[in-house]
């Protein structure tokens, strides 16, 4: 089910992606060509009112070119034939009205009427005062707004041009038509066919006054003042946009006309024109909702019998990981979910071997582990006899504190006390290493510190550490060359130690390698750094390489001699190592305290710090007052 779901998902949102695209385009190229229609419509209009006004201007050319027409208005003499060609052009071009010439004075010369333009000639008449009779007389050509014929009571726009004599070079007249806008609004303001009969048009004049529309009772109505202005910024471009016309959200074709002020648009209602969309919209719905009931039906079937395999298989891998190697798996296939299984069943045949193997094997190793931790806790329990007893030091010192804690069950640190009629040798070591190889060199300088004092009575310092140095060197087989280790720096077994005698009445003299020995007054803490050798290593060449520190006798005089596995241990936010700085704190400030109690104080700031992090080295604390 897991899988099935994403499946269907993607493919409901693929579907409804393509088919939203698919909608998109349609719709926009329907819409593309709903605007075409409308555009071409209104362009009709616009190019029949071009046309009429057009000819209009041809008609009274070929009237004021006609010599007959010329000799009545230069001599006044009257012909037939004058009048009779306007008849023809007004049965010719019902949109006539009527045409009539007019001479200079104003006076209709010639006059032809179309039957239905009312009874009455204006043949005589004094048109003198009219503007287009003004504006042709001085030679302009003249388109008049539409207005209502005072004759007729028919809405008119007229049309004048000038006569001339083109001999004298003068105008002898004016010829005029008066052209039938209600013709053009009932011959051709009509619904629009290229909109599937669902727009209309009309024409408004430059007032926004209605003069052509189907409806003759919307005649001379303003139109709303919303389409007023989107009229007014399209100047002499045709545009289509929406408006409300009527009450009704609309699209509004316009396209001006080229020689008259008026405006043909066409309006087809927002519901109609989007009619076609929105039912491709409905019919795109269908087609994808079907398609995607069609696949899921088919992917549900097909993916069920998928997902059925596999959840057994799951099940079956499921109860193989926790141990049910015997679980059955029935899923017989021939497809990759068969291959899957049968893959299952021969691996866990394979494991099954393996797991015969491992336990023999496992059997072994636990058998060899156990012994080799039995010989290390051994060997713990011999390092640990290499250690002076307690009654050394309760000899040795008024008081007096041991920590050794190795990081695993034997360690490579060690101390080693030997008590004389005059003092104590104390030696405290760190071994190269930790845990068993650690161990190993405790025992060897362990045995060469009972050759080199207890035999020999030493008390020197500086000559112990000479003659570990050498037993360690014979013993590891260190050919001390000119740069040490082998001359070579192959090997570097060996150790960190500080050797003290403290003398019956305080006073102490020390001899350091690589550890450092603090003493405590209880008004300050001084550090004895231990030298920069490393006793197994094969640079000291005697004796005398090796430093040795007198320490005056003083009451309250402590000592505190610690391994790097407490310095050097990281911890804290920045995993930093421990350092000195919080250690000299703890020995100065509990000065007064018994050395057990300074020491618990010192493991438990260590632990603080170390926090999760794992020990890196054995620990070592040996604390004591002379």
């Amino acid at each position: 089910m897991k899988l099935l779901i994403p499946i269907i998902c993607a493919i409901f949102a693929g579907e409804l992606l393509i088919g939203y695209i698919s909608y998109k385009m349609m719709s926009d190229v329907i819409t593309k060509v709903g605007t075409d229609d409308g555009l071409r419509s209104a362009r009709s209009l616009s190019d029949f009112i071009n046309s009429v006004v057009s000819n209009a201007h041809l008609d009274l050319s070929a009237i004021a070119a006609a010599p007959s027409f010329q000799g009545l208005l230069l001599e006044g003499k009257y012909s037939e034939d004058v009048e009779t060609y306007m008849r023809k052009l007004v049965e010719r071009q019902p949109l006539y009205s009527g045409l009539f010439a007019l001479n200079t004075q104003g006076l209709v010369m010639a006059f032809a009427s179309n039957a239905s333009a009312g009874p009455g000639s204006l043949k005589g008449r004094d048109l003198s005062g009219e503007a287009y009779f003004k504006a042709s007389l001085k030679g302009e050509y003249f388109i008049s707004p539409v207005e209502v014929s005072k004759r007729t009571g028919r809405i008119v726009s007229l049309v004048s041009i000038p006569v001339r004599d083109w001999d004298e070079d003068s105008i002898i007249g004016v010829v005029a038509a008066a052209i039938r806008v209600e013709e053009i609004n009932s011959r051709h303001i009509t619904p629009v066919t290229t909109l599937e009969g669902y727009g209309y048009a009309m024409v408004v004049n430059e007032d926004g006054i209605i003069v052509g529309h189907r409806d003759e009772n919307k005649m001379w109505e303003a139109i709303p003042e919303e389409l007023k202005r989107h009229l007014a910024a399209i100047g002499e471009k045709e545009a289509a946009f929406e408006a409300v016309i009527d009450g009704t959200p609309s699209m509004i074709f316009a396209v001006p006309s080229q020689y008259t002020s008026l405006l043909p648009i066409v309006v087809c209602p927002i519901d109609d024109f989007y009619a076609l969309t929105r039912y491709l919209a409905r019919l795109n719905m269908i087609l994808a909702g079907s398609t995607i009931l069609l696949l899921t039906v088919v992917i549900w079937v097909t993916v069920r019998g998928i997902t059925k395999a596999l959840s057994t298989t799951i099940s079956y891998a499921s109860a193989v990981s926790h141990g049910k190697l015997d679980t059955p798996l029935l899923v017989q296939r021939r497809d990759e979910v068969g291959m899957l299984a049968q893959s299952l069943r021969d691996m866990v045949g394979t494991l099954k071997s393996m797991i015969v193997v491992a336990e023999e094997k496992t059997n072994e190793a636990e058998a060899a582990a156990e012994a080799v931790i039995s010989s290390i806790v051994y060997a713990s329990k011999i390092q640990r006899s290499l250690l002076p007893k307690e009654s050394v030091f309760q000899e040795a010192f008024s008081d007096y504190s041991i920590m050794w804690n190795p990081r695993d069950i034997v360690g490579g640190d060690i101390y080693w006390a030997k008590t004389f009629d005059n003092g104590t040798v104390l030696c405290v070591c760190d071994c190269t290493g930790h845990g068993t190889s650690g161990a190993l060199l405790t025992m060897l300088i362990a045995s060469s510190l009972e050759t080199s004092v207890e035999e020999h009575h030493c008390q020197d310092t500086a000559e112990i550490i000479w003659q570990l140095e050498k037993t360690l060197l014979h013993v590891l087989s260190v050919d001390a060359g000119p740069f040490g280790m082998n001359g070579s720096g192959g090997i570097r077994d060996g150790c960190d130690l500080a050797v003290l005698f403290i003398a019956k009445d305080g006073s102490v003299t020390l001899s350091a390698s690589h550890t450092h020995v603090f003493v405590c007054d209880g008004a300050e803490v001084q550090v004895v750094r231990g030298q920069n050798i490393y006793i197994g290593e094969g640079r000291l060449k005697s004796k005398d390489d090796i430093k040795i520190v007198n320490i005056p006798a003083k009451d309250g005089n402590k000592f505190y001699i610690a391994s790097d596995g407490l310095f050097d241990q990281p911890g804290g936010a920045a995993k930093n190592p421990y350092g000195y700085k919080e250690f000299q704190q703890i020995i100065l400030k509990n000065h007064g305290e018994k050395q057990s109690v300074i020491s618990d104080k010192i493991w438990a700031a260590f632990e603080k710090y170390r926090g999760a992090e794992p020990r890196v080295d054995d620990f070592e604390l040996i604390t004591f007052k002379p």
